[in-house]
C-alpha cells in the first residue's frame, strides 16, 4: 500500500469540527458542506476496503498502520451525527478481522497510548491516579477539569473508545486499565449531558468485559456508583429521559458485578447463630448484603423518588422515563422495596387519575403511555411487596376503578394498541391484588349484599307507605 494513498484516505475520513455544534448550526452554507462531506464518507470508505483487499486484509499491514486505520475507521462505529447510513456497515467490515479475539494487544495500546491519552491529557480526571488507574483517597489538587476540554473538539473519540471497550480481552484490562479508565470516567463526569450520556454507554461498554476484581481492588467500584448516581441530577434537559433509560440498568449491571445477591445463609452449627456464613460459589468473593442492599436503596429512594419524582414532576418524559425503569430496581431489591410504598404507591397511583382540570399542553400519547408504564411498575411492586399490599389495597383499587371509568373517553378518541394494553393492564393490576390480598373479593361481596339489602329495604318502605296512602 502506498505511503500517499493511505495518509490521503485517513485525511479524507477525518471528522469536520463543526459536527460537534450540529444541532445548532443555522449557517445554511455550513450545514450544506457537512452533508456532502458526509455523503462522501461512504465513497472514502469503499476505497479503503478496496485497498486493504490488495493486500490480503489490515491484518497484514504493520501495527502502526493498524492502530491508524482502525483508529480512522472506528468514529464510524457508534452514534454520531456525522455517520451516514451505509457508513456504519463499511466501517464496520473493514474493522471486523481486529475484533475480539483477534485483535493483537498491541493494537489496542497503541490506539489507547498515542491516540486517545494525549487528547485527555489536557483535562486529568481529579480522583484517578493515572500512571495506575486507582482511585485517589482524596481529590487531586489540579486546575479546573472542565478548563479547555480539548477532547470536545476530537469528534469521534468517543466512538473509539467505545470500540476498543468491546474489544479488549478480560486478561488484557489489567495491563492497560491506567489507559482505559480516565477517558471514560472524563465522558461520565461532564457537566453536559450528552456527554455524560456518552459516558454511560462506556462505562456499559466496560462492565461487559472488565472482571469485578479488578472494580473492587482499585476501587473503581465505588467511584463508577458515585457518578453514576449524580447522573440523575441532569434534570430539565432534552437528553434527561435517555439519560435515566441508560443509567438504571447501567447502575444494575455495575451492582451486580461488585455485590452480587448471596444465597440462602447456612445453618448454623451450634446453638448460636453464626455472622456471615453463607454459600458462597467457588472462585468468588463472599458478597456483602448490605452494600448491595446500600446501593440499590440509593438508586431507588435517593435517585428515582428522591431526585426525579421529586424534583422533575412537571416533565412527563422524565418521569415516564423513571417509571420505565421502576420494575427492573424493583425487582433488584425485592421486599427491601416496602419501606419506600409510601412513595411509591402515590406517585403511581396519581398518575392513573383524570386530572381536575384538563390540560391542552401535555400530549395525550404522553399521559396514555405514563399511565401504561405506571401500571407496569405498580403490577411490580404489589408481586415484590405483597406482604405490604393490605396496607394499600384501598388506596389501589380507588385508583383502579377510577381510571376504568375514565376508560370510557379513551375509547371514544379511538381504541388504539396502547389503550388496548391499558385496559388489559388494569384488568390485571386487579388481579394481582385479589391474589395478594384474597379478601377484597370477599370484602367486596359483603358490600354488595349490604347495599343490595339496603336498597331492597327502602323498596319495601317506600311501597308500604305507598299502600297506606291509598
Amino acid at each position: 500500500m502506498s505511503s500517499s494513498t493511505l495518509p490521503n484516505l485517513l485525511a479524507a475520513l477525518v471528522i469536520p469540527q463543526e459536527f460537534s455544534r450540529f444541532d445548532k448550526l443555522t449557517d445554511e452554507q455550513i450545514l450544506a458542506q457537512l452533508i456532502k462531506w458526509k455523503n462522501g464518507v461512504s465513497a472514502s470508505l469503499t476505497s479503503l476496503c478496496d485497498l486493504l483487499a490488495t493486500r490480503h486484509g489490515i491484518q497484514s499491514l504493520p501495527v502502526d498502520e493498524q492502530a491508524d486505520i482502525a483508529t480512522s475507521v472506528a468514529m464510524f462505529d457508534g452514534p454520531g451525527e456525522w455517520i451516514a447510513d451505509d457508513a456504519s456497515s463499511l466501517a464496520l467490515s473493514i474493522l471486523n478481522p481486529l475484533t475480539e479475539p483477534d485483535i493483537p494487544p498491541l493494537v489496542l495500546t497503541r490506539i489507547l497510548t498515542y491516540h486517545l491519552k494525549p487528547t485527555f491529557a489536557a483535562n486529568p480526571h481529579p480522583r484517578l491516579n493515572l500512571q495506575t488507574g486507582r482511585k485517589l483517597p482524596q481529590p487531586a489538587d489540579t486546575q479546573d477539569a472542565y478548563e479547555g476540554q480539548v477532547w470536545k473538539t476530537r469528534i469521534g473519540t468517543g466512538n473509539v473508545l467505545g470500540w476498543c471497550l468491546r474489544n479488549i480481552e478480560a486478561s488484557t484490562y489489567e495491563s492497560i486499565w491506567h489507559l482505559i479508565l480516565p477517558p471514560v470516567m472524563t465522558y461520565l463526569d461532564d457537566f453536559e449531558a450528552p456527554y455524560k450520556l456518552r459516558g454511560v454507554q462506556l462505562v456499559s461498554d466496560l462492565l461487559s468485559r472488565v472482571p469485578p476484581e479488578l472494580l473492587k481492588r482499585t476501587g473503581v467500584d465505588g467511584l463508577l456508583f458515585t457518578s453514576l448516581s449524580g447522573t440523575f441530577n441532569h434534570l430539565r434537559d432534552p437528553f434527561t429521559p435517555d439519560l435515566i433509560r441508560a443509567a438504571v440498568p447501567t447502575t444494575l449491571h455495575l451492582i451486580d458485578l461488585t455485590s452480587p445477591p448471596s444465597l440462602a445463609p447456612l445453618p448454623p452449627t451450634s446453638g448460636f447463630p453464626s455472622k456471615g456464613r453463607s454459600i458462597v460459589k467457588s472462585g468468588t468473593s463472599p458478597a456483602n448484603p448490605a452494600t448491595r442492599y446500600e446501593h440499590l436503596s440509593t438508586l431507588l429512594g435517593s435517585c428515582l423518588i428522591g431526585t426525579v419524582f421529586l424534583y422533575a414532576y412537571a416533565d412527563p418524559e422524565t418521569v415516564l422515563a423513571a417509571t420505565d425503569m421502576l420494575p427492573l430496581v424493583l425487582i433488584h431489591i425485592g421486599i427491601g422495596a416496602a419501606r419506600w410504598l409510601k412513595a411509591l404507591i402515590p406517585q403511581l397511583t396519581h398518575a392513573l387519575l383524570p386530572p381536575a382540570v384538563p390540560s391542552f399542553t401535555r400530549p395525550l400519547d404522553v399521559d396514555l403511555r405514563l399511565k401504561v408504564s405506571s401500571l407496569r411498575a405498580l403490577c411490580t411492586c404489589i408481586e415484590t411487596c405483597a406482604p405490604r399490599m393490605y396496607l394499600w389495597k384501598f388506596n389501589i383499587i380507588d385508583a383502579i376503578g377510577r381510571a376504568w371509568a375514565s376508560t370510557m373517553d379513551i375509547e371514544y378518541e379511538g381504541a388504539s394498541s396502547l389503550a388496548l394494553e391499558y385496559k388489559a393492564l388494569l384488568r390485571m393490576t386487579y388481579i394481582k391484588l385479589a391474589e395478594v390480598c384474597p379478601s377484597i373479593i370477599q370484602e367486596e361481596y359483603q358490600q354488595l349484599i349490604t347495599f343490595d339489602s339496603a336498597l331492597f329495604n327502602s323498596l319495601v318502605g317506600r311501597s308500604s307507605l305507598a299502600t297506606s296512602d291509598k
